[in-house]
């Protein structure tokens, strides 16, 4: 069928198609009002977010000036720059509306890409937090100074603090070490991915005597010196070399430029972290006057405070759960096991655990665990007929005690004085030596010195022989020689004895000796090792016999106060027989130790806070070991909180699902002597007590 369309109606169809396209065209409205903003991360990654918005804008395209480019409707887009350093890119954001209607902003931003590792990453991210930090010495924890050996070889534990650990507040109290507690070490983090440092020192800074002579210092022990330590340092990470565990540092370490240090002044810029998060720094460093030494060094995110000023709101109310100690007699067995043996299991204690009434019982209304030194001996020693050597045989005396008595200087604990030969029918039959005495309780590093009447060439005459005599065989000795009028310059060389009760000759190789002065004679004998001694204590344990989750825990005790003794109220997970230590986790309520009387400590151990990390408050206690107090902990789901006499001195964890205080946990309270952080035992011990009036549970 044809279709026939009157022509009349043609002009009109036209007419109104015409005006349909014009009304389309003056419609359009075009995006409006861009605007742009960037987020530039600072930690070197390369990271850049962007956000556009603009009005009637449909979709935003983003030209990153870098040859790339990426449309987004919702105008948010990320970006990962790669080309390393600082590197300035124009961007150019498009925004388009309908009708291919446009608007554009171009803009430059500076970006920097490290070149550091995912590892440096995180560390600078926890000094600085991104910003700037500043922290603090943590003086309320035990070991925020300590000492151990440098390398391997010089002790058996050599990558730790061992020798030495400072008590909580053990450095802040008025007097030569008070300006170490207010030091203020800022970390900063400039735009450009540039790490820098600076120490407020408040105008005195903590010399260790070895290096006085810095200062021009006169005392030989360490001390406040006022000292300018202002001025901002460069700081650069490297990784973490020598001959260290890898288990024992983070892998990095920090450079500081322009003799930069940390706070304790021991001639070196180089720090290994050992530990770092957002709360604790524990870094490593290496003494320059002595290549043995290794500081270590504890600092916090806040402040140290002495004690607290929170009252603890208990959520627990309802007793569960306790032991008041009202029956003569030894512990209930209901209650409690014990745990047998010597060692202290790790801490290098001194003593032997036993269940003998001596050691542990119930009294009088008080459960008393004892500490009793059971005698021993003290390490006697001698040494006799010092010579010097050269290459071909000729030999020179330094020192035989045959003419006028020589004057020692001890240190450590270290008793030395000029005897009649002990034993003048082996290989020594002189009639006078110097007789070495490291009583019981000395220091590990106990020895005595003396200053010679003209310096020794030890480029000459490089190998030293003394004869010595030693109650055992395999015991270390030790010589160094050392510049009296400056001690930084010094170098030791060690021996074994390998016979008993004889006397034998020891050579020291000192070949490598740096060409310096060397008018001193320093000896130590049995270094790194306590003086024999024999000690019996207690440690009680509910294992298997009460064991539980959360709740508040409330002991009331009296501890001892001799010097050496370390008592402590505890909780460890139950299911530390299958995990281990520390993936069980361990409550550590109470502790406290002789050498440091009245300061108490609480401390949690779990995977990656454990021994020299843990995390750990105190606070001194004027009458802890002459009055009964109340330690507690208020243990939930959501935190844990260490109490004493009712009030909160250390807000230790947000608890998650990710520790392991989840978990039943049982108890533990026991005396120990010596050890890591008991410390040196005072010679004049004889016993002392824990008392502990009660022990209970609330949930």
């Amino acid at each position: 069928m044809n279709k026939f369309f009157p022509l009349f109606l043609i002009p009109f169809i036209l007419i109104f198609n015409s005006c349909s396209d014009d009304d389309k065209t003056t419609s359009t409205v075009g995006p409006s009002n861009l605007d742009v903003t960037t987020s530039i991360s600072t930690d070197g990654s390369g990271n850049v977010s962007f956000t556009a918005t603009a009005t009637n804008a449909f979709t935003y395209v983003f030209d990153f000036g870098d040859g790339t480019s990426k449309e987004s409707i919702s105008g948010k887009v990320a970006k990962v720059y790669s080309e390393e350093g600082e590197n300035v890119f124009t961007i150019k954001v498009t925004a388009f509306g309908s009708g291919d209607s446009s608007i554009s902003e171009t803009f430059d931003i500076t970006v920097n890409v490290s070149t550091l590792s995912s590892e440096d990453l995180e560390v600078i991210n926890f000094l600085t937090n991104g910003t700037s930090k500043t922290w603090y010495l943590a003086a309320s924890q035990p070991g925020h100074l300590g000492l151990g050996p440098a390398r391997e070889g010089i002790d058996g534990d050599w990558w730790y603090a061992h020798w030495y650990a400072a008590q909580a507040f053990e450095k802040c109290a008025s007097g030569d070490s008070d300006c170490f507690c207010d030091d203020e070490l800022t970390f900063t983090l400039a735009s450009d991915g540039a790490l820098s440092y600076e120490l407020d020192n408040k105008g005195q800074t903590f010399f260790n005597g070895a290096h006085k002579d810095v200062v021009g210092g006169t005392v030989t022990e360490d001390f406040c010196y006022d000292f300018d330590a202002s001025g901002v340092k460069q700081v650069t990470l490297s990784s973490v070399s020598g001959n260290v565990p890898d288990a024992e540092t983070t892998g990095v370490q920090l450079d500081f430029s322009d003799a930069g240090f940390m706070s304790y002044y021991v001639g070196s810029s180089t720090y290994e972290i050992l530990s770092i998060s957002d709360e604790i720094l524990y870094v490593r460093t290496y003494d320059s006057a002595n290549a043995d030494f290794a500081w270590y060094l504890r600092f916090s995110s806040e402040p140290a405070v002495n004690g607290g000023d929170e009252k603890l709101e208990t959520i627990y109310t309802n007793l569960v759960w306790s032991d008041e100690f009202d029956v003569d007699g030894a512990p209930n067995p209901d209650n409690w096991g014990y745990d047998l043996g010597a060692g202290g299991w790790g801490n290098n204690e001194s003593q032997t655990y036993t269940a003998n009434s001596e050691n542990v019982k119930v009294e009088d209304g008080l459960l008393k665990i004892t500490a009793i030194s059971e005698g021993g001996e003290a390490g006697v020693y001698y040494f006799d007929d010092i010579t010097i050597e050269n290459t071909t045989g000729t030999s020179v005396s330094i020192q035989d005690f045959e003419g006028e008595t020589q004057a020692f200087s001890d240190f450590g604990g270290a008793i030395t004085t000029t005897v009649n030969n002990p034993d003048a029918s082996t290989i020594n039959n002189s009639s006078m030596a110097a007789e070495f005495t490291k009583a019981i309780g000395a220091e590990t590093w106990a020895g005595t010195y003396f200053d010679l009447a003209a310096a020794v060439d030890l480029n000459t005459y490089s190998t030293i022989k003394l004869k010595t005599w030693s109650p055992e065989v395999g015991v270390v000795v030790k010589v160094k020689f050392e510049n009296a009028a400056n001690t930084e310059e010094s170098y030791e060389v060690d021996a074994t004895t390998t016979v008993s009760n004889s006397w034998e000759e020891l050579t020291f190789d000192f070949s490598e000796a740096p060409d310096l002065t060397y008018d001193r004679f320093v000896i130590f004998f049995d270094f790194g090792q306590a003086a024999a001694g024999s000690f019996t204590s207690a440690r009680i344990k509910s294992e298997n016999k009460y064991e539980f989750t959360y709740g508040r825990v409330e002991i009331r005790a009296k501890l001892p106060s001799t010097g050496g003794t370390w008592p402590a109220l505890w909780a460890l997970g139950a299911n530390f027989d299958t995990v281990g230590w520390p993936a069980c986790g361990e409550i550590d309520i109470m502790e406290h130790v002789g050498n440091n009387n009245n300061v108490v400590s609480s401390a949690l151990h779990y995977p990656g806070n454990f021994g020299g990390t843990a995390v750990v408050g105190a606070t001194t206690n004027s009458t802890a070991t002459t009055e009964f107090h109340n330690y507690t902990v208020e243990w939930t789901p959501e935190s844990i909180k260490f109490v004493v006499d009712d009030m909160v001195i250390h807000n230790s964890l947000m608890n998650t699902a990710g520790t392991p205080f989840n978990e039943d946990f049982f108890f533990i309270m026991n005396v120990a002597v010596g050890g890591t952080l008991g410390g040196a035992i005072d010679s004049e011990f004889t016993e002392d007590t824990m008392e502990v009036d009660y022990i209970r549970v609330y949930q």
